[in-house]
């Protein structure tokens, strides 16, 4: 127990470290940097070395209460800085996953219905293309297409090569790969990452018929510990990026009498957003990865019949049975 004790304790003091005292400290250092330094000055490290060897030769940097006090009032300020930093990548993470706060309710609608209209347009040039290449495949096999087979003929383009219709309408693979940097489904929030994860609900909904925001806490029980951790761990990647994210808004602050600091803004908020972006993929394709592997598994622990593949009519009983009739 006492080796326990210890081992957490450890823990706990490095997790304290990293995430609360190291980057506060380096925040106020930058901040008390900029105040002395300004626009005028901002790379005048001689007058910095200056001024703290001004501080140090002082009266106070001799009294050890002094001292004491002032670490203590520094690590406190960290903390607190860290914690600010914090609650800011929250509000960063509503923002980035689309649940804006009600005053941005009409941006969020002006910015989702434009999002939607070039999702519309994006999909349409691709199911031309699609209906396009059905048609010559159809003629080069001298076999009209009928209304009982298109789903062959779409399935037949899709193998067809792109190489001869390269920048054209037809080049299918392109225009799917425009329509998906848009969004894998047609968008139903204000930014991409909000659509990444919603996207998750409909593509499952759309194989299965299946419920995901009923179902997933009870597939959650169902997962082994390493889907579990995988999972997790996108999850707390995406936090991390949006806590980035909220110490780049804390360093506007400096910036504006020192305007290095907006360097560090433009760097940090460029690669919190970077990560946000392959976070909430990577969650995404985690998430949707669990249903098709273990949804079957669902279906067994409900008494569902399964026997080999989770599809429609079974994900549809299941999300029946947990909704319970409501």
């Amino acid at each position: 127990m006492s080796a326990f004790l210890t081992t957490l304790g450890g823990k706990l003091a490095d997790t304290w470290l990293s995430l609360l005292v190291l980057p506060g400290l380096l925040y106020l250092a930058v901040a008390t940097a900029g105040s002395v330094l300004g626009h005028r000055n901002a790379t005048d490290h001689a007058l910095l070395v200056e001024r703290i060897d001004r501080l140090a030769a002082g009266p106070t940097a001799h009294s050890p209460g002094s001292v004491v006090l002032i670490a203590v009032l520094i690590l406190v300020s960290s903390a607190g800085v860290s914690r600010l930093a914090a609650a800011l990548g929250g509000g960063v993470e509503r923002l980035w996953l689309g649940d804006w706060p009600a005053p941005l309710r009409p941006a969020d609608r002006a910015l989702t219905r434009r999002r939607a209209r070039r999702w519309t347009t994006a999909d349409a040039r691709y199911r031309r293309a699609l209906t396009a290449r059905a048609l010559r495949a159809a003629a080069a096999t001298a076999e009209p297409p009928t209304p009982d087979a298109p789903d062959a003929l779409l399935s037949n383009a899709l193998r067809g090569t792109d190489h001869d219709h390269e920048g054209s309408d037809d080049d299918t693979v392109a225009l799917n790969a425009r329509r998906n940097l848009i969004a894998l489904t047609r968008p139903a929030r204000p930014t991409w990452m909000g659509d990444r994860l919603v996207s998750v609900d409909a593509r499952v909904h759309h194989a299965y018929r299946l419920d995901l925001t009923t179902a997933w806490p009870r597939l959650w029980l169902l997962l082994p510990d390493t889907t579990h951790s995988e999972i997790r761990t996108a999850r707390a990647a995406l936090t991390a990026a949006a806590r980035r994210a909220g110490w780049g808004a804390l360093y506007v602050l400096p910036a504006l009498w020192w305007w290095p600091a907006g360097l560090v803004v433009a760097v940090v908020w460029a690669s919190a957003w970077r990560q946000g972006r392959l976070a909430v993929h990577e969650f995404a394709e985690l998430v949707e990865s669990a249903v098709d592997l273990h949804g079957r598994d669902l279906a067994t622990a409900l008494g569902i019949p399964c026997e080999e593949r989770l599809t429609a009519a079974e994900g549809l009983e299941i999300t029946r049975a947990l909704r319970k009739g409501v």
